[in-house]
């Protein structure tokens, strides 16, 4: 997939019933985690929604109502430009259609799924309109990867419903579970390391094999929560940017890119993925930003 001059931001997100209206930016309740506040401002809009509806005099039937939701795209194609004038293209890898996607870190607020149920359905409204907003990315990107960790998840043979309990072990590490590596993708196939050190399943999805031995390694000395947070946290629109982000499949490691924020970071994480270094230079070079030279950013960390 490469970006071109003129191609789309592709952004696959759930068929959303709601169709939110948005006025000003107080109306929209991105970011948003208060309960109450967030109520407030649905509210406020599902009571616009009625009189515009009732003002236009559309009489649908619940039959067309059904039909008018079935015919939603469920690939929004939104036009978006970095500082250099260059349009990419962002994809946003799909959930599973049949089963619920609620994986969230361990500090992630109570209502963080609500939310993205939310914001997928204000991302989705600005499509409708005509005017995404350059600050949804933020909290796109971080659903992105959290989708990618499902996906690959899945693709080594484990289901979300695993990685949910604290006390989750891998399916690497169960030696009762007959399990065929050679149905893995190679980047997924566990190392020594994930044989041999019991771990939570959700480390196995990074598709870079000596990272996945660093955070095991690592042990109680890596902060799981920091990491998690930065991968994942798309209720927080005012995160720092150290993050992931996956561009195609996640079982392929050139799909993946790592901001600057994340090199300096968790440099460490980084040592002896060249394939991660080498794939993110070459989102930055389609994108036409400057390489990162990650000796320099690594000492200066």
């Amino acid at each position: 997939m490469k970006p071109a001059a003129h191609s789309s931001l592709d952004l696959s997100l759930r068929q959303m019933p709601q169709r939110q209206l948005l006025r000003a930016p107080e109306d929209d309740w991105t970011g948003v985690i208060d309960q109450q506040k967030r109520r407030r401002l649905q509210n406020r809009l599902n009571q616009r929604k009625y009189r515009l509806n009732r003002k236009a005099n559309v009489g649908r039937s619940s039959s067309l109502d059904a039909s008018e939701t079935s015919t939603q795209p469920s690939v929004l194609e939104v036009n978006t430009a970095n500082n250099t004038g260059v349009v990419t293209t962002f994809s946003l890898s799909s959930a599973a259609e049949h089963e619920e996607d609620d994986l969230t870190c361990t500090l992630a607020p109570p209502g963080a799924l609500r939310f993205r149920r939310d914001f997928e359905a204000v991302a989705y409204e600005s499509f409708l309109r005509g005017s995404p907003r350059i600050e949804h990315l933020i909290s796109l990107r971080r659903l992105n990867v959290h989708r990618a960790i499902n996906e690959n998840i899945r693709a080594i043979g484990m289901t979300p419903d695993w990685l949910r309990p604290d006390e989750a072990i891998s399916i690497f590490n169960v030696s009762s579970t007959e399990h065929n590596i050679d149905q893995i993708p190679s980047s997924l196939r566990p190392t020594a390391i994930q044989r041999r050190v019991p771990h939570h399943p959700w480390l196995d999805f990074f598709p870079f094999p000596r990272m996945r031995d660093l955070i095991i390694i690592a042990g109680d000395s890596l902060d799981e929560d920091d990491l998690c947070h930065d991968l994942m946290a798309f209720w927080d629109t005012h995160n720092t940017g150290a993050s992931l982000v996956v561009w195609g499949h996640p079982w392929d490691p050139k799909n993946w890119e790592a901001t600057e924020e994340f090199v300096r970071k968790w440099h460490w994480l980084l040592a002896g993925s060249p394939e991660l270094l080498a794939s993110t230079n070459l989102w930055r070079a389609r994108r036409g930003d400057r390489a990162l030279k990650w000796r320099s950013l690594i000492t200066s960390s």
